[in-house]
């Protein structure tokens, strides 16, 4: 009897290692696929930092462009008031030119009018000193 006990025993045994050798294989499968959810899961997010970053990098590219347009913006609005600038000394310059010019051709004409004055009064004097000779 001990005999059968024992042999009763071992298959048993062998049933319940049988059912545990099938019950491992699931529980690995199921160890397995969360793994593969876990990975997957990180490629996912990875993939969305990745997309995050050339985000963030594109805005900070427009922004530079934009502060760049300023700059120049800036730039081109400086050099404008400079011709400004610029364009109204040269009419002051024509104007400061203009009036010397006009105090120039008074002064060029009263200098006529004296010689041709000086010049009456010598033909004067010489009629005047004919008149006395005869």
């Amino acid at each position: 009897m001990c005999e059968d006990t024992q042999k009763e025993s071992r298959i048993r045994a062998s049933i319940v290692k049988s059912l545990f050798a099938t019950h491992q294989p699931p529980s690995d499968m199921s160890e397995l696929t969360q793994e593969k959810s876990r990975i997957h899961a990180s490629f996912v997010i990875t993939a969305l930092a990745a997309h995050q970053i050339a985000s963030n990098m594109n805005e900070l590219t427009q922004e530079r462009s934009r502060i760049h347009a300023s700059i120049v913006i800036s730039a081109l609005a400086g050099h404008q008031a400079v011709s400004y600038m610029n364009e109204l000394t040269q009419e002051r310059s024509r104007i400061h030119a203009s009036i010397v010019i006009g105090a120039l051709a008074t002064y060029q004409l009263a200098s006529d009018m004296s010689e041709l004055t000086q010049e009456r009064s010598r033909t004067h004097a010489n009629i005047v000193k004919s008149a006395l000779a005869y």
